[in-house]
């Protein structure tokens, strides 16, 4: 992640909006967009009772899993080019089977960081969803890049945004993949070639999303099954959004 001046991908909503690589010195204030949107609205935020108030500890840790995937050098953001200000991110992972035996990214992270119980319910559900379709397996990949958090502020929102963020984590992992750009992302991951984008998209709007650049479901997985606190994370979420979908971009 570079300090400052993050790579200009493209303007969108009239040349309201850059989409920029995320750098060091808008990290804190993107970081806040989670606080103004994912956590707050988004489906397993709600099912894991992190969009409580008194849930503070529970967003400190994942505002924390966004600082360590930030190093990566892979996520995204959008600014409003009159203020200067994130108003929306793509925090993205890029991720790799350990050749050390160690534990993968997720569960390493909530073993380790994850010591609240909504903090744990959250990186539960995303370790059982990947659990379910092995993308590593099943595609014999030996790293994607991993869409983790995609998020807009609610003023922002219906603007196409998150598309267009989704679209340029494409670009970029195609890139990666061919080699290029590689003097942007960590040291140690200069040697990784992500062969797909990878995310878990968990609620209808980011389902369209995904249909509309071009990525391929692998597995839907309804929110009757997870529970937390005495309730499934379908109690809290309500009817409109079912369950999450596993999906892949493959290039």
């Amino acid at each position: 992640m570079l300090a400052t001046n993050g790579r200009l991908w493209s303007t969108t909503c009239d040349g309201e909006i850059e989409i920029r690589s995320l750098t060091e010195d808008k990290l804190e204030e993107s970081l806040d967009v989670l606080d103004g949107s994912f956590f707050l609205y988004e489906s397993v935020s709600i099912g894991s009772e992190i969009n409580l108030p008194e849930n503070k500890q529970a967003r400190q840790e994942l505002r924390e899993l966004c600082k360590i995937t930030a190093e990566d050098g892979v996520s995204l953001i959008a600014i409003e080019k009159a203020s200067g200000k994130p108003i929306a991110v793509a925090f993205n992972k890029i991720q790799y089977i350990p050749e050390n035996g160690d534990d993968v990214f997720f569960l390493k992270f909530r073993n380790e960081k994850a010591h609240s119980p909504q903090a744990q319910s959250l990186m539960d559900f995303m370790i059982a969803v990947d659990a379910e379709y092995d993308v590593f397996e099943k595609f014999q990949f030996k790293c994607t890049c991993e869409l983790m958090f995609l998020a807009t502020l609610p003023e922002w929102g219906c603007k196409g945004i998150a598309k267009v963020l989704t679209q340029h984590t494409v670009e970029l992992t195609r890139e990666l993949k061919d080699g290029k750009g590689l003097e942007f992302i960590h040291p140690s991951l200069r040697h990784r070639r992500p062969e797909a984008v990878t995310v878990l998209w968990t609620s209808n709007f980011s389902q369209k999303v995904g249909k509309a650049v071009g990525f391929k479901s692998l597995n839907a997985v309804p929110y009757t099954k997870f529970h937390f606190n005495g309730k499934t994370f379908s109690d809290r979420i309500g009817p409109i959004h079912k369950g999450c979908e596993h999906a892949v971009y493959l290039f």
